[in-house]
């Protein structure tokens, strides 16, 4: 568990009890952030019959949010670096808000690909950096998988919330009544951290001399072989995990397979409990076994979970009562994926410096960003060339195992970051100086 006892760290000494506050309101908008990449593949099933959207459509629309996402990511990463978390996070939140509720007054395909577009970029791009930025300057280096592992489980929440409230809100509200509520929940919580956050994080961070740095050299960043190996690695993770996020519901309600929109909710659902039982379990056991043996630990997950989807497409559809050995191979795969997942994305809290942390985050998420952008629409093209989903499974289990593969390439040795030093009392005035 995270250690509650009073800490003091270089951003002016928070209590345990603050970081655990802090920890659950950053948990509440990561949740609202996972709900929001969710509910799109939930109500396109509807729109693309309403509206005639075919399945490479469907596919440019989600893939547009990701584009967004990727370009803004490292501009976002120095702006993270100059002016601080709190207000990143918070716009972030209420930008969410906006672009859900400008998103259900759209007809065309080109409206919902700009949409999506400003929401990857002016909402979501800024929130996880800022996140992780938070973990790495407020919890101890020992704790950090852990809690990392609490923020990402939000993925878990929202995949257990999202099908079990918004596929049945779609399916008898309407997909423009549901993006509405899903606007004003976006505003509360939005609210939420504008009064609980504190003003704490500061744009100058110390580095490991206890001199206060400003700027940061993208050109340093690029040259370091960590961050390119983690992008990589983010890169195939989340092809795997987007793909089947976005694509789950469309394939258990297609006519190949042919379960209902709130049959599908409650089998992706399931899965979600699995994947937030991976991300705290995992991510607990990984921080506390297993700390020197991350790389291997997420191979072995990679070739499981890749292994489990690959086998839920085999299972015989037409069945009722094949959702049942479907969605255990679902499970698998979610409680497989939240496990590397959460232990890949630790890596940059350990192996980071602060000063250089946003922007280095931001490189290698953007890979995560890159793969989360290209699989939406390459699925859509296999669906709609293929006229069938085999090819998708095919390329979750070549996927990966390219994962398994790539990490291995990772330094298995490093000097982790230690926990930012206690601030001298002639710091302390140098920081409320600037």
């Amino acid at each position: 568990m995270i250690n509650t006892r009073s800490t003091q760290t270089s951003s002016g000494g928070k209590t345990g009890l603050q970081t655990v506050i802090l920890i659950a309101m950053m948990f509440l908008g990561y949740t609202m952030i996972y709900i929001d990449k969710l509910s799109i593949s939930i109500s396109l099933v509807p729109m693309s019959k309403d509206l005639g959207i075919s399945p490479s459509q469907k596919g440019l629309i989600m893939s547009a949010f990701f584009l967004g996402y990727a370009i803004m990511q490292v501009p976002i990463g120095f702006l993270n670096t100059k002016i601080g978390s709190k207000k990143i996070l918070t716009v972030s939140i209420f930008a969410l808000g906006l672009f859900a509720a400008l998103f259900s007054f759209g007809t065309s395909v080109i409206y919902f690909v700009l949409i999506r577009f400003l929401s990857g970029a002016l909402a979501h791009s800024g929130y996880a950096q800022s996140v992780s930025k938070e973990v790495q300057a407020n919890v101890p280096v020992s704790q950090r998988t852990f809690a990392n592992g609490i923020l990402l489980s939000s993925s878990g929440i929202a995949s257990i919330l999202g099908p079990i409230f918004v596929s049945p809100a779609v399916q008898n509200l309407g997909y423009k009544q549901t993006y509405i509520i899903l606007t004003v929940i976006a505003l509360v919580i939005g609210l939420v951290l504008v009064a609980i956050i504190p003003n704490s994080d500061h744009a100058q961070m110390a580095n490991t001399n206890g001199e206060y740095v400003t700027k940061v050299s993208l050109g340093k960043i690029l040259s370091n072989q960590i961050v390119w190996l983690l992008l990589i690695c983010d890169f195939f993770v989340n092809a795997v995990m987007y793909g089947v996020i976005n694509w789950t519901p469309s394939f258990l309600t297609s006519d190949e397979v042919g379960f209902t929109l709130t049959q599908q909710g409650k089998m992706t659902s399931v899965a979600g409990a699995f994947f937030l039982i991976g991300a705290l379990g995992g991510s607990y056991l990984v921080g506390k076994f297993f700390a020197d043996r991350e790389r291997d630990v997420i191979a072995v997950f990679a070739i499981l979970g890749s292994v489990a989807l690959f086998t839920a497409f085999h299972i015989p559809h037409g069945d009722a009562m094949n959702m049942i050995p479907m969605t255990i191979c679902f499970a698998i795969g979610d409680l497989s994926y939240a496990i590397a997942f959460t232990t890949l994305l630790s890596l940059p809290l350990k192996r980071f410096k602060p000063a250089e942390f946003a922007p280095s985050y931001a490189c290698v998420a953007m890979g995560g960003i890159l793969g989360g952008f290209i699989a939406p629409y390459s699925i859509g093209f296999l669906v709609e060339k293929t006229g069938g989903y085999a090819s998708v499974f095919t390329s979750f289990l070549v996927v990966g195992l390219l994962f398994a593969l790539a990490i291995r390439f990772l330094p298995k040795h490093y000097a982790p970051i230690d926990e930012a030093p206690v601030m001298t009392e002639t710091e302390e005035l140098l920081e409320h100086e600037l």
